[in-house]
């Protein structure tokens, strides 16, 4: 598959997950049956433990929205040029957010915990983790070709 088809798709792929958040975030809060399925889901049945549930999903699809939305800021630099600092900063503000993010998770867990909770906890952690490191390669990266670009 060439580079530029596989970059599209990605940035495809990318939006219609952008989108299907959204949606889950809205239906969310405009859909009452949607809003019990999640309850259910998270074994609430108290109401006055079911708007904290609601503040936690709102505010975790939010930052999975903005991690999204950095991930396509930088997937559109793949065919120009990926290795400017614009990506090492999206890179790192990536990576602090899934930090936050994880963290979030294995708080809630302490609160009411699932099982899946805790995985997203780690998922996030790692993802973060990885994030973090890639902005350190992208900024060594950034280094050796201004490095390179003043010596030609």
């Amino acid at each position: 598959m060439e580079p530029k088809t596989l970059s599209r798709l990605t940035r495809v792929l990318l939006y219609a997950v952008c989108a299907l958040v959204a949606l889950l975030i809205g239906g969310l809060h405009v859909s009452a049956d949607l809003q019990q399925a999640f309850l259910l889901a998270y074994g609430v049945s108290d109401p006055g433990r079911s708007w904290a549930v609601m503040a936690f999903l709102t505010a975790m699809g939010a930052m999975a929205l903005w991690i999204l939305a950095e991930l396509i800021g930088v997937l559109r630099s793949v065919d120009t040029d990926p290795f400017v600092e614009r990506n090492v900063r999206a890179f790192f503000r990536m990576g602090l957010a899934a930090e936050l993010a994880g963290v979030a998770f294995f708080i809630k867990s302490s609160f009411l915990f699932t099982f899946m909770t805790a995985v997203c906890g780690l998922v996030m952690v790692l993802s973060g983790l990885f994030a973090l490191v890639l902005a350190q390669v992208f900024r060594r990266a950034v280094e050796y070709k201004q490095e390179n670009d003043l010596t030609i």
